[in-house]
């Protein structure tokens, strides 16, 4: 069979199998996400093995879904910038920073230590817990959105932690790859350049090569994250009313794509992060563009509809469960270290942060995935000769698990209620309209007699329309 009917077939049986089972999950109050990751790992090698039946033999079909599947990444990233709401984004910053933080530190110490009592090298120990350090923000986002939460002040602390993570996690690795030689080879970007350019040309960096690359990433992180802010900030309205000039059909969708890519493109070149996080900053900006809710509603359509189920099926059909085994107690533990690291960690800094045990447990939730950002860092230490068969067989399960348990997690933890969750900006003394949130958390939500019922602030009819009716 030809490479585009394959890829046609591949498409059909997994688009409609993801709406139908992610369909079926809702209406039992399971995310939709959930289902698209099952038939993933149903379909993948350790099942059913879709990818090498015989009419798809060849391979050109299975790349090129995964290339599709890598750009539903970058625009679920994209959606989720734009659903940000930048005032509680800019309130949280400080409290994003110190979750990024403790969100690093716990489970790198965490897996290090539980990778040594296993028998590993310190190098080997070291580089798993530097992939557990990683937090995947598609899973969360995804799920914030099946939920309606993404306006939440939860939601805004988890974006902006895991976009801070991704940085931290950056210099984690740029330390690891240090001590590999062979670790950084073949780097793509100006910032290993630049590094390796000064190693050769100046003799003090040459001694120093891990200070040189720390500064060196320092310097284009904040170029990428400066440069990319306020070019966007200043010309994006700007260049989207000129292309609603444009006679072409859909031109704006089209072009806002190819934005898209540039950004992603120039996260990895110009900042050294992963591409996700120039789709996110991108969006983030588009949060506060007059266009907002045309490019949103275009990109819904192509996004919810084609690559973003893509994205998520993929993760579970690169999964292979039988080469764990002889290592599934290695799995449970270093499972319940990624949990737990990311869990306490994350949770206790938002606790420490102000926050309530509710809320803090919903961003511990939230920050538990490792996604497609831990299979890369799996990949790198495969690559370079520190992680064996059965420490990648490890961290795939790992990935796989805490994907699969995030939507779960973050889930039920919407559904415990506190006082803020009752919430409503209405003239009322914000003290007594906490005190009534937590009589109604407490009590339920049911009113008596004549009295006023408080409502979950999901639910809330917002107070300019209670003004005019």
């Amino acid at each position: 069979m030809q490479p585009t009917l394959q890829l046609a077939l591949l498409l059909a049986i997994l688009l409609v199998a993801c709406k139908v089972v992610g369909s079926l999950c809702s209406r039992i109050a399971i995310p939709a996400i959930l289902g698209e990751l099952l038939v993933g790992v149903v379909l993948g090698p350790g099942a059913l093995n879709l990818l090498h039946i015989h009419l798809l033999e060849g391979g050109q079909a299975t790349g090129a879904l995964m290339l599709l599947a890598q750009i539903g990444g970058l625009v679920l990233m994209f959606i989720a910038g734009i659903e940000t709401d930048i005032d509680r984004m800019r309130e949280a910053s400080v409290t994003a920073f110190v979750v990024a933080l403790f969100g690093v530190i716990w489970p790198f110490v965490l897996g290090a230590g539980v990778g040594h009592l296993f028998g590993l090298s310190w190098k080997t120990a070291c580089f798993l817990g530097g992939a557990l350090t990683a937090t995947s923000v598609s899973i969360s986002a995804r799920t914030l959105m099946d939920v309606g939460r993404m306006n939440s002040d939860e939601a805004t602390v988890i974006l902006g932690a895991a976009v801070i993570d991704d940085v931290m996690g950056l210099f984690v690795l740029a330390f690891l790859a240090a001590s590999n030689t062979t670790a950084g080879m073949g780097a793509f970007g100006l910032g290993p350049m630049a590094s390796v350019w000064l190693q050769q040309k100046i003799p003090l960096a040459a001694r120093h090569p891990l200070l040189v690359q720390m500064v060196v990433l320092s310097f284009c992180v904040l170029a990428f994250f400066g440069v990319g802010y306020g070019a966007a900030k200043r010309w994006l309205d700007p260049l989207i009313a000129r292309l609603r000039q444009l006679s072409s059909t859909e031109a704006v969708p089209s072009c806002v794509l190819a934005l898209v890519f540039l950004y992603a493109i120039s996260a990895e070149w110009l900042g050294s992060v992963a591409g996700i996080t120039g789709a996110y900053l991108l969006g983030y900006v588009f949060a506060g563009s007059q266009y907002k809710a045309d490019v949103e509603r275009s990109f819904y359509a192509i996004g919810h509809g084609l690559l973003i189920p893509l994205f998520f099926v993929s993760i579970g059909l690169s999964s292979d469960y039988r080469a764990l085994s002889g290592h599934w107690f290695m799995l449970l533990i270093v499972l319940l270290v990624a949990i737990v690291g990311k869990l306490v960690g994350c949770g206790l800094a938002a606790l420490a942060s102000g926050m309530n045990w509710v809320r803090s447990l919903r961003i511990g939730c939230g920050m538990i995935s490792r996604g497609e950002v831990g299979l890369i860092v799996t990949a790198m230490g495969a690559a370079s000769g520190i992680f064996g068969k059965s420490e990648v067989a490890v961290m795939v399960g790992v990935v796989l698990l805490t994907t699969l348990l995030t939507p779960i997690a973050l889930r039920g933890a919407f559904h415990l209620k506190c006082a803020e969750d009752y919430y409503i900006d209405d003239g009322t003394p914000e003290q007594e309209q906490i005190e009534l949130g937590r009589a109604a958390a407490a009590g339920g939500q049911q009113g008596s007699g004549g009295d006023e019922t408080i409502s979950d602030a999901s639910t809330v009819v917002p107070t300019a329309e209670l003004s005019l009716s």
